[in-house]
């Protein structure tokens, strides 16, 4: 899918990621809380963002997204945290999640360490995360 543009989020995108994260949670069972959205304003979109956000567009319209920060770990060094990734449905398997890994991948060439918050349950997930970082 080229016609497919990866970009940091920004305000216009505010509701689409509190969109992905109720149907990521809803997802895997988690608790629905408010949290995201109630602190999202002061979290991101701010002068000293606690996280980043990628974001997939198709037609201007957002289709998914990925939510991340970083911390450090003392004997590697900066670690990339994946925290949620989600591709709408009817995107999926059309190259949108290969599109934000790449940007993520571009945009932290000296990050050696990435995790992610996936469920034990979420193989395919962990098995992607392996496959397209490291190669």
């Amino acid at each position: 899918m080229s016609d497919i543009k990866v970009l940091h989020a920004n305000k216009v995108h505010k509701e689409f990621i509190i969109h992905a994260n109720r149907i990521i949670n809803n997802t895997n069972e988690t608790e629905q809380t408010k949290g995201l959205e109630l602190n999202i304003d002061k979290d991101y979109f701010c002068d000293r963002p606690k996280f980043k956000c990628l974001i997939a567009e198709k037609d201007n319209k957002p289709v998914g997204m990925i939510l991340y920060s970083y911390f450090y770990w003392a004997n590697d060094g900066e670690v990339l945290w994946i925290s949620q990734m989600f591709v709408e449905q009817e995107y999926r398997k059309c190259g949108v999640f290969f599109k934000l890994i790449e940007k993520l991948r571009e945009e932290n060439k000296d990050i050696k360490i990435v995790s992610c918050a996936t469920g034990e349950e979420n193989k395919r997930m962990q098995k992607n995360i392996k496959i397209l970082w490291w190669t």
